[in-house]
Formats: C-alpha cells, structure tokens, sequence
C-alpha cells in the first residue's frame, strides 16, 4: 500500500529538527552551556528536635592514673600498644636496667650513712640538753646565794639603823643634860653646843643608813629579777634542747626511711625492670617528639625522669571535654543536658551532662589545634557521659556533643542549607517531577545543622540543599 503524499514532508522536518537539536546540544557541551547540574536535596524530615549547640571533642576519664618513668629514667625495652584494656599490675612496658645496678649501691651506702646518723644525732642532742640543763641548776644556785648574799646585807643594813637610831637617841639625852647644866652655871655654854652638833650628827647618820637600807632593797630587786630572767632563759633552753632531742632523732629517722624506701624502690626496678598497671583501665601511651615529628612513644624511646609513660584510664567515669566560643558560651550551664555520638556508630546516642564550665576565657595556641582562628577564644566544658559504654566510646576518640537548651517533642525540620533568606521572605525550593518551585516558609527553632519549619512544608517532601539557577515555576 502506497503512503499518503504527506508523510514524506512530516518525516523530512522531524529528521531536520533532530538534526538540528543534536548540532545545538554538541556546541552546547563544547562551550559549556550545557543545562546546569541538578543540585543536591534533603528530605523534609519530622519527629522530635534538638536545640542546641553542636561541637567536637575528645573522650577521656574523669578517673586517670598516670605511669611515670624512673626517678633516674631509663630506655624503653618494650611497650604495649596504645588503646591496650590492662587489668592491674599487668606489665606495661619494660625498661633497660643495667644503669640501675651504680643507683642501687649509691642508695644502698644513702641509707647505711642515714641510719648511722640518726644515733649520732640523737648523742649530739643529748649531750645539748645535758649542757643546758646543767647550765640551769648553776643559775639556780646562783641565786640562791644571792639571795643568802642580801638577806645578810638587809640584816647588817638594819643592824646599822638600830645603832644609828640607839646612838641618836644618846646624843640626844645628853644634850638635854648639857643644856640644862649650861642654864644653871655648872657647865659651859659651849659644852651644850658641842652636844647639839652631836645630835645633827647622828640624826644625819640615821637618815643616811635608812636610805641606804631603801637603796639596799632596790638593789636586791634588780638583782632578782635579772637572777629570775636567766633561770627563765637556761630553762628555756633546757626545753628546748630536750625537744630537740626527739625532734633532731625523729627527723634523721625519717630521712632514714626516706632513704629505705628510695632504695627498696630501686631495687624493685632493678629487680623487675617492669612498669606496672596501677590499676585497671585502658592504656593511653604518652607523646613525644622525634624526627618523624609527634608520635606515641615505643621502644628504643629514652624516658627521663618522672617523665609520663603513659595513661590508665579507668572506663566507669568517661566525659568529654570541648570548647565552646565565647559568644555561645552563655547558653551552656552546669547541669545541661548533651547528646554525644561518635563517627564509628552516628546512629547511637549517648546522653550527657555538663559538669564543669571554665571560670574564664582562653586564647587556643595553634600548637594545640592549628585550624583555631589567631586570638579566639573559648570557655572548656565537661560532659559527662551518663550512659557509658568502653567499646563504643574508647578514650581518646572523637566525639561529636550536642549541647541541648530545648527539646521539642514534634517538629517538621529541613537543613539548614535549604532555607533561604530573601528580602521578601524565607523560602525553600521544593523538587516535584524533576523541577524546583520556590516556596515560602516560616521558621522556628534552629540548631548547628537544622531548622525547624513551622509552616510552608510537609515531611518526605525533597528540597534543593543550594539555591537551584533555573527554577520550573508551576
């Protein structure tokens, strides 16, 4: 059957249209108009919301007991693997001993001269106190003779005011005598005169030994209270040299035992060559720098003096510890409620609460995270995790810690890349068909990554995740 005379020109302008649609889609590739890329979408999802802030941080124990090298350091033999779970007394690393063998005499001859002492200490004391309280008793019989010295001197100064006043009361009696001779003839005037200087006389050397008895007196005095200061200051230092006794001997019997226990110690290593687990938990081996620049220590490593070797970390008081900006700083409190999630397993949470928050701002140094921004600083957090769990949350790990302020039971929610913010209004752009139609919407609370949408959406809606640059309006 023949076709129809008008099949043939249809045929002809579908093949040039075709044509011409290939030719147009090629130059568009080679010049790169080709239609722009379809950007990325986000469900719009619904059920209970999180406000809050959002940071990372590290896991760690609140219960940590640090193992620290020898007192005279040494060289790691062997050491066990970082993140090891030990139990108590289990072997954490062994160390080179050989050094150790000069040590052990030098503390071994410290603690012979030390015990030595302490009886040499304890002669030379008590030959102290025995000096003094010796000295104490001559002072004591000192003033017992002084005090025998006055109480003969008071006794003659008192004869001699006896006689003084004996005397005066004669020259007077005689001068009454001779006056009255001298009234009635039988005697000279001058004999009178001679008996009344007498009597001045002896008033004056009465008046003379009664000061002498008050001078006397004073002189006793002075002389026993300076008697009485010298018995109070050699008793004084005969109390004090007997303390010292105990005293002197108690302190060279402690740095006796000092030196015992240096020396048990010592040779406990010298012995072992073990570093021990002081108690159960992980093991967090401790830093150092090398040519390969910071690693965890490992044998053939030098150790030094008291320097950490590593962690026990014990697992039943596991927290988080992050940093929070100073301007977000007043929305955390003690007592805050957290979620925590770690990267191993996102979909689990761990529920938290801030125990501790930093009195005061910190400058972070680029040494401890070199991505901080120069001059920031933050307030560190505490997070107790309530429900630890040791496999899931290892110490050491990282963990991402959201800080809640509010929970909503019910809420229709989107990221918060998709709300965009124009001078008209909020609006998302919502995927139906392939296409995107820009649609208002009014918001609500918001967290580090989502918002809520209080009107505008439904949940299981798509919505684009960037501003799309051709839009389908329906």
């Amino acid at each position: 059957m023949r076709a129809p005379w008008w099949i043939k020109p249809i045929l002809g302008v579908a093949v040039i249209a075709l044509a011409v649609w290939q030719v147009q889609l090629l130059l568009g590739v080679l010049h790169g108009s080709a239609e722009p890329p379809v950007p990325d979408t986000a469900r719009v999802e619904s059920g209970p919301f999180l406000v809050g802030i959002t940071r990372e941080g590290t896991i760690g124990s609140a219960d940590v007991v640090s193992v620290r090298a020898p007192k005279s350091g040494s060289t790691l033999t062997w050491v066990i693997d970082d993140g090891t779970l030990v139990e108590e007394d289990d072997v954490l690393a062994k160390i080179d001993v050989s050094e150790y063998e000069f040590q052990v005499e030098s503390r071994r001859l410290e603690y012979q001269n030390q015990e030595t002492r302490v009886e040499q200490v304890r002669r030379d004391r008590g030959r102290d106190y025995e000096s003094a309280r010796m000295e104490a008793e001559k002072v004591l019989r000192a003033l017992g003779m002084l005090s025998r010295s006055q109480l003969t001197e008071t006794e003659q100064g008192g004869a001699e005011v006896n006689f003084r006043s004996w005397d005066l009361v004669w020259a007077e009696t005689d001068y009454q005598k001779h006056s009255r001779l001298s009234r009635a003839g039988i005697v000279p005037v001058t004999e009178a005169d001679l008996a009344e200087r007498r009597v001045r006389s002896r008033e004056y050397a009465l008046t003379k030994s009664e000061k002498d008895v008050g001078y006397l007196g004073a002189e006793h005095e002075s002389e026993q209270a300076q008697s009485q200061a010298d018995i109070d200051a050699a008793e004084f230092e005969e109390d004090v040299a007997k303390r010292r006794i105990g005293e002197a001997g108690q302190s060279a019997k402690e740095r006796a035992e000092m030196a015992k226990r240096r020396l048990d110690d010592m040779e406990e290593q010298l012995a072992a060559g073990e570093l021990r687990a002081p108690k159960a938990g992980v093991v967090v081996l401790a830093k150092t720098w090398s040519s390969e620049g910071r690693r965890t220590l490992r044998a053939g490593d030098r150790i030094w003096h008291a320097m950490k070797v590593c962690d026990i970390t014990g697992l039943s008081s596991l927290e988080v510890k992050v940093r929070v900006e100073e301007a977000s700083a007043t929305q955390i409190e003690v007592g805050q409620e957290a979620v925590i999630t770690v990267a191993s397993d996102p979909d689990r949470e761990f529920q938290g609460e801030v125990t501790s928050v930093g009195a005061v701002a910190r400058e972070i140094s680029q040494l401890e995270d070199p991505r901080a921004v120069p001059g920031q600083r933050v307030f560190d957090v505490t997070v107790k995790i309530l429900d630890p769990d040791p496999e899931a949350l290892p110490p050491g790990a990282s963990a991402e810690v959201q800080l809640l302020s509010k929970r909503i039971s019910e809420a229709v929610y989107v990221p918060k890349e998709a709300v965009f913010d124009k001078p008209e209004g909020k609006f998302v752009y919502v995927q139906r068909l392939g296409r995107f139609s820009r649609r208002r919407v009014e918001t609500g609370e918001r967290n580090d990554e989502a918002v809520v949408v209080v009107s505008g959406l439904s949940p299981g809606q798509r919505v684009a995740l960037s501003e799309p640059t051709r839009l389908e309006a329906k």
